[in-house]
């Protein structure tokens, strides 16, 4: 890494002072930061400017310099603002210097992730229209006690209360991805990652354990039953004794804050039980974990009849998932009938799509492109869409989607009846609410969509 540089910035092509960082995107986000503090209401995008960096001689000297300025701007100027960022500045640069300087290093703790790395990874949220303003409010407020020079016991109670506020909305990521899988947890990954270096935060993903006596074992030690839940699936024979952690076990000050979730293995001669079955609990399981996170705040925005959408679906699953389970159990045939299976795995792609048509039409876009993170792209061109091309030879049209010009796609769509109108009517798709299903290249079933902007 380089050495500290001073970049000029711009408000609007207006001078606004400089930012002091060793590297560009460094220097972007801190002039970002630096504008976002003094007008909190509005984007920086397209506003603040970066340009070319300069040496400085000597960091406390431009510290002194700095501290001048502010002097005389405090003197002088009826407004702050401006004055206040370069005094934040001037805490930056005499840091640096005697964090370098071998005398003076023990005196001074270098904790990083300060409210510009904060403000960050919280904008995806602040961003997004469908999260409840209270939510806003209370993490916005929290944020405004975060400053450079906050103590490190007093910054991580501000990181408790703001890890609180996201887990109470239903904003952490229970799979605890890091990096996060969607930019609404990219907070909840930013804070568990501080928590963890202190043991606030502790996530266990039982890497070294994979067959149920190990994990009761390990379970005991960590709490007993409260420790861990299992959902059982079909797996084939030879793998009858796997277990899977699905999502880690995570305590918070030493208390279980989530068990950890394992898929214990069910073993069945056939293989295309075991097959069929795991589209079906894949779906089941990442549909459950929409539904108990990111889910909750849509949910609030939705009518009763997008409400059936997860419900139906999971019915569907926990249904037919039940009469195999009987089935293996009476000594009958597990695996259901052909067309019995064709016709659920399609049920499924449908719903997901309707699911995924209905978080379109929220006010933003932000749950949608989650679920389709989270959710969509796993079950559809992962697990059910492949599955139902293998053993059915029925594919989905993947060139009617979501921004195509339904011109070229004559015979392969229709227009979704009924629902909302749209603000601007146009030829591109929107959205899919379900797909075209095509068989050796000829389109079995056209789509249904939405043409237009909402």
């Amino acid at each position: 890494m380089g050495g500290m540089q001073r970049w000029p910035v711009t408000w609007s092509g207006s001078p606004a002072g400089n930012v002091y960082a060793t590297s560009g995107d460094e220097a972007r986000r801190r002039a970002r930061a630096a504008y976002k503090r003094v007008h909190p209401d509005r984007d920086p995008r397209g506003v603040v400017r970066v340009g070319d960096p300069s040496e400085i001689d000597s960091e406390p000297g431009e510290a002194r310099q700095l501290v001048g300025e502010v002097y005389e701007g405090l003197r002088l100027l009826p407004g702050m603002e401006v004055p206040a960022e370069k005094l934040r500045s001037a805490l930056v640069l005499l840091e640096t210097a005697v964090a370098r300087d071998p005398a003076t290093a023990r005196l001074v703790t270098r904790r990083g992730g300060g409210d510009t790395e904060l403000l960050e990874a919280l904008q995806p949220i602040f961003d997004a229209k469908v999260v409840p303003a209270p939510v806003q409010a209370r993490l916005q407020g929290l944020l405004e006690w975060v400053g450079i020079n906050t103590t490190a016991d007093e910054r991580q109670k501000i990181d408790i209360q703001v890890f609180q506020t996201l887990w109470e909305a239903g904003l952490v990521d229970l799979h605890q991805n890091d990096p996060p899988a969607c930019p609404l947890h990219q907070a909840s990954a930013y804070l568990v990652g501080r928590l963890r270096k202190t043991k606030v935060i502790e996530v266990e993903r039982f890497k070294t354990l994979d067959t149920l006596k190990d994990f009761r074992k390990a379970l005991k030690k960590m709490g007993g039953t409260s420790a861990g839940q299992s959902l059982w699936a079909f797996v084939p024979a030879r793998s009858a004794d796997r277990v899977e952690v699905r999502r880690p076990l995570v305590t918070f000050n030493g208390q279980i804050l989530q068990p950890a979730l394992l898929m214990r293995g069910v073993g069945v001669e056939e293989d295309e039980v075991a097959a069929f079955d795991a589209v079906l609990f894949e779906t089941l399981e990442l549909l459950r974990t929409w539904d108990e996170g990111l889910g909750r705040i849509a949910d609030e925005h939705f009518e009763e009849k997008q409400r059936q959408f997860q419900k139906r679906t999971k019915v569907r699953i926990e249904g037919m998932r039940k009469q195999m389970a009987t089935a293996k159990k009476e000594g009958r045939t597990i695996l259901p009938a052909s067309t019995a299976r064709r016709d659920l795995i399609k049920f499924l792609i449908d719903q997901i799509h309707r699911l995924g048509d209905a978080l379109a039409l929220l006010p933003d876009s932000s749950l949608g492109q989650a679920f389709d993170d989270l959710v969509f792209k796993d079950v559809v061109f992962r697990s059910a869409g492949p599955y139902l091309s293998r053993h059915f030879g029925v594919s989905i049209d993947t060139e009617v989607v979501a921004g195509a010009d339904s011109q070229a796609l004559v015979g392969r769509f229709k227009k979704e009846p009924g629902g909302r109108k749209p603000t601007t009517r146009t030829t591109r798709i929107f959205s899919v609410v379900v797909p075209c299903y095509t068989q050796e290249g000829v389109a079995v079933r056209p789509a249904s969509v939405r043409l237009g902007t909402y």
